[in-house]
């Protein structure tokens, strides 16, 4: 389940603690709040930009190293299972809990098209990896292939699931594949 935040009031504290249940039964619940994150805590994941990272805690988020800090201090206070920071033309950082911060660059040419729904696409395809079974640094790599592709179409635009084999084979090819760095 997906969970987006518009700060509409569509997502109320009653039906916030049905989907918890539900979380709490296995079911993976992934949430992106524009204004709120939060409050969107206990669920499986958080899938924040770097920007609203910065806001959410008040700091500048300068470099990797940054972001690390920041990014485990997040996950915390949400307690969630694990967190996907969304960096644009830096790519993603993944964080796991009791595991390790993964950075996992770009995916494509940072000559980008059009970046309308490109955090919906990252997170519908990182949810839709998890609740398939895949390890979150799968899901990660994943959707960002999927953003990667989605940025290059001009307006709202879907990636099907043979541009994305094609991304996952073509990446595999060139041995770029491995382009995650770990850190613990």
């Amino acid at each position: 389940m997906v969970l987006s935040d518009y700060g509409y009031g569509t997502v109320t504290p009653r039906i916030l603690a049905e989907i918890r249940a539900l979380g709490e039964r296995g079911i993976v619940v992934t949430a992106d709040s524009r204004y709120d994150l939060l409050r969107f805590d206990h669920l499986t994941a958080a899938t924040p930009s770097e920007s609203e990272v910065e806001q959410l805690l008040g700091t500048s988020l300068d470099g990797d190293k940054a972001v690390e800090q920041a990014g485990w201090q997040l996950l915390e206070r949400l307690s969630a299972r694990c967190l996907l920071v969304t960096r644009g033309a830096k790519g993603l950082a993944l964080f796991e809990r009791g595991g390790e911060a993964t950075f996992v660059p770009i995916f494509g040419s940072d000559e980008i098209a059009d970046v309308t729904g490109a955090g919906d696409t990252v997170i519908s395809t990182f949810t839709l990896a998890l609740a398939s079974g895949a390890r979150p640094v799968d899901a990660a790599r994943l959707s960002n292939y999927a953003g990667g592709l989605v940025v290059m179409k001009r307006g709202t635009a879907t990636v099907s699931r043979d541009e994305l084999a094609e991304a996952v084979r073509r990446d595999f090819e060139s041995g770029t594949h491995d382009g995650a760095s770990a850190r613990s």
